[in-house]
């Protein structure tokens, strides 16, 4: 069939007559050029690209493999290289699906690669969209084709080509939850979070708990978007009595209701008070209220007392207190984290969050000019919290890895394996359901009892409560990326340690079993995913911080020691942190079936997070099947030989970090990786942080600003000068920093008093004067030396 003469609807592209018939007409002109230019070529050797296009087009798998098999650079390549299309995008418009599978499976197509046509400039996934193909458009996903992808730089993606009025299409996108993500990157982020009135989830214990014993993530992905809906509703209406009476909050200038005039014999009780707000049952999950106290006293000590003193003072008490609560000390975990409790993961997560709102309303209010120091004990509080969140989220995955991923077997098959070397005569074999009974049986549902057994299912709930609460306490899209990404490489490192050690998990069988129990997890995350916005200037730049993430221009965002690892979808991150994990299941499925050096080779050039040392440990404690063919001597002598010569190159080119395994003959190095590795962090610049809590960078969104700008409601202002009052009143000889501009007296000493400043307060001190005591040697020949 010709797909040139084929009618294409004219409703793709939202309803816009003509679109999807004119993209599509330049591909079917560029197919008639080829056949012209096949035509009138008499050399079949120097036609090869136009060859493989048609046989793309046409469906001829034997001459697409042909000319891939001695020309494998042509699979992503346009012809004509400036105004072209791509096999992948050929099989795709004309919906060869078996050429697609051919390309994205044997010859690794690369199912993001855009044609360069003029009028296009779309990915394969994206005219999968365009056309309504829905079988292809989930071939492509199951690749990993990224939805999201922005080829020419104006917002054009496959999400925006989605028509409504497609039901499959919108269906398939639906179910994959692909719309719903898109519309958290459009909608308002206004959505997120709570004001600072009543009405925040109070119950956060309960729906935990409801989790952790079996909540589905359909129940809890709803209550989610109806409690974003809710928010959403209550923020955008003119008549929200809070947001509406709500003064702007003005940075530029001190304004009596903006600030809060203290002492430093309040700090103690100020603390206190910051620091039970997380127990009131109004506040618990405010986050914005402890920040906004906490910048208020910083505002005044430096802006009216002009104080470095005091308010380096209050700094340093307010983030003594935190890693005191958080059991963290600055930069590592603290010695309690791994205790009993195995941390409360609410808990860091709040005071995660008070961290991020009070270094966006300092970087507001540019009280990083005066205070550098401030910027780098966030930055190292940042990266305690976040690894202390991960170490307490992986100390209970820890207990659930054995028996939920790598013990859980579905397959039948998997636990029927026998082995060579085991007892295998009094070993009951496992039948398949072969009668009308078992087959019955299958049908039902399962009953409780087999519901309540670990499985992965149980494996991902501790995740998707984490994402609760990341989600809960409004933290930014950046902080929330990094903590799932030092989260996912705790958790690939703890599974990978477990496989490459254990003989009886390096089967060929037990790798295809875990392989299925970790593609749950990659399906939570494609079912979460969402994305750091890129599209300003990202980093804090010309700032001298240790433990600071940098930009890398050169980098292609696989290091996750730079800021542009994180500047990339969810499911991208946490899968390139389970690379390692997924590359050793599948070098133990294919160990066994390589025969001569070329498929070896071949095999380990694939692999970019497994090193010589890794393969040559698990081809020596591979456990193998009854009648399974060993893996040669030969390929392992070249594999030994590669190590020797080029492992040492090869770690030094890794982004992973290995940990040295010892007993009382030998030493393993580059074997076991370290999961206590804690990765440098980064902050969201103020940009960043206008774009997501302010009123935008056009400035039309002030709801949205009102809403997380450093004001206190009237109840907590009220209880702030309740304590201030009592400590007035109990400590008569505080000294009042500030100016008394009421008082008219023309003493000297109101004059002193007048012109005082904090921290004049000890610049000057009075020797003791020596009529109060002796001189020291006055008496030293009359003292008796006895």
């Amino acid at each position: 069939m010709d797909w040139g003469t084929a009618a294409v609807d004219s409703s793709y592209g939202f309803g816009v007559p003509g679109i999807a018939s004119q993209h599509f007409s330049e591909v079917t002109t560029h197919k008639k050029q080829l056949q012209l230019l096949l035509e009138n070529h008499v050399d079949d050797n120097e036609n090869h690209h136009e060859k493989l296009l048609l046989a793309a087009c046409d469906g001829d798998i034997v001459t697409l493999e042909s000319i891939l098999r001695t020309s494998p650079h042509l699979v992503d390549e346009p012809y004509p290289r400036e105004d072209g299309v791509t096999p992948l995008i050929y099989a795709v418009c004309y919906d060869q699906h078996a050429i697609a599978e051919a390309l994205l499976f044997d010859h690794r197509a690369d199912p993001d690669k855009c044609d360069t046509l003029s009028g296009s400039g779309f990915t394969p996934f994206m005219w999968a969209v365009h056309l309504d193909l829905v079988e292809m458009a989930r071939l492509l996903l199951n690749y990993q084709a990224d939805p999201y992808v922005d080829p020419r730089g104006d917002g054009t993606t496959a999400v925006t080509l989605l028509n409504p009025e497609k039901e499959q299409m919108y269906a398939f996108f639906r179910s994959h939850n692909i719309t719903m993500v898109s519309a958290q990157h459009d909608v308002d982020p206004d959505v997120i979070g709570s004001s600072f009135g009543h009405g925040g989830y109070d119950d956060l214990d309960d729906k935990l708990r409801l989790q952790m014993t079996g909540m589905t993530l359909q129940d809890h992905q709803q209550s989610l978007d109806d409690h974003y809906a809710s928010d959403s509703d209550s923020v955008n209406a003119e008549s929200d009595p809070h947001l509406v009476n709500v003064k702007d909050f003005e940075y530029d200038r001190l304004v009596p209701a903006e600030y809060i005039k203290f002492t430093d014999s309040d700090i103690p009780s100020l603390l206190d008070y910051i620091f039970s707000l997380h127990t009131r049952n109004t506040t618990q999950h405010n986050t914005r209220i402890p920040a906004a106290v906490a910048f208020q006293l910083i505002r005044y000590s430096h802006l009216k007392v002009h104080s470095s003193e005091l308010t380096t003072f209050f700094f340093d008490c307010f983030l003594t207190r935190l890693r005191s609560v958080t059991h963290t000390t600055s930069g590592v975990l603290g010695d309690d984290s791994g205790s009993a409790g195995r941390g409360d993961i609410v808990l860091v997560s709040y005071w995660l969050s008070v961290v991020h709102f009070l270094h966006f309303y300092l970087s507001k209010n540019q009280l990083y000019k005066a205070y550098p120091q401030f910027l780098q004990e966030l930055v190292n509080a940042t990266q305690s919290l976040i690894a202390t969140l991960s170490s307490s989220i992986n100390a209970r995955l820890e207990t659930l890895v054995d028996d939920c991923m790598l013990r859980f077997t579905s397959l039948v098959d998997v636990s029927n394996v026998t082995y060579a070397k085991d007892w295998n005569l009094f070993k009951k074999k496992k039948t398949h359901p072969n009668t009308y009974d078992d087959v019955l049986d299958m049908l039902y549902p399962p009953s409780q009892s087999e519901l309540m057994k670990p499985s992965p299912i149980r494996y991902i709930q501790v995740l998707g409560a984490l994402d609760y609460v990341l989600n809960l306490h409004d933290i930014h899209p950046l902080v929330r990326m990094q903590t799932m990404s030092q989260v996912f490489y705790t958790l690939n490192a703890t599974i990978f340690n477990r496989i490459i050690t254990q003989s009886k998990l390096c089967t060929r069988a037990k790798a295809i079993q875990i392989r299925l129990n970790v593609s749950a997890v990659e399906d939570w995350l494609r079912s979460h995913n969402f994305k750091v916005p890129s599209n300003m200037r990202p980093g804090l730049n010309g700032e001298e911080v240790s433990n600071l993430l940098r930009w890398d221009k050169d980098g292609a965002g696989n290091d996750p020691h730079t800021l542009n690892f994180y500047y990339d979808s969810l499911f991208a991150v946490c899968r390139r942190q389970l690379l390692p994990t997924v590359e050793l299941l599948q070098w133990l499925q294919c160990m066994s079936s390589l025969a001569d050096e070329d498929s070896l080779i071949t095999t380990i050039n694939q692999f970019d997070a497994l090193n010589y040392y890794q393969l040559v440990k698990v081809v020596k404690i591979y456990k193998y099947e009854v009648d399974e063919t060993k893996f040669p001597k030969e390929l392992n002598n070249i594999l030994k030989a590669l190590q020797n010569e080029q492992g040492e190159n090869q770690i030094a080119r890794s982004h992973l970090h290995y940990m040295t395994q010892s007993n009382f003959l030998s030493k393993e190095l580059y074997v076991a990786l370290n999961p206590n590795f804690v990765f440098a962090v980064a902050l969201p610049n103020l940009e960043e942080l206008i774009s997501t809590y302010g009123p935008g960078l056009g400035g039309i969104k002030t709801m949205r600003a009102r809403k997380y700008q450093p004001s206190l409601p009237m109840e907590i202002a009220d209880d702030i000068d309740d304590i201030l009052t009592k400590n007035k009143a109990t400590m008569n000889d505080t000294y009042d920093y500030e100016e008394e501009e009421n008082d008219d007296s023309g003493s000297n000493e109101t004059k002193s008093h007048q012109e005082f400043k904090g921290d004049e307060l000890f610049k000057s001190v009075q020797l003791p004067s020596s009529l109060l005591h002796k001189n020291w040697g006055d008496d030293d020949l009359e003292a008796n030396p006895w």
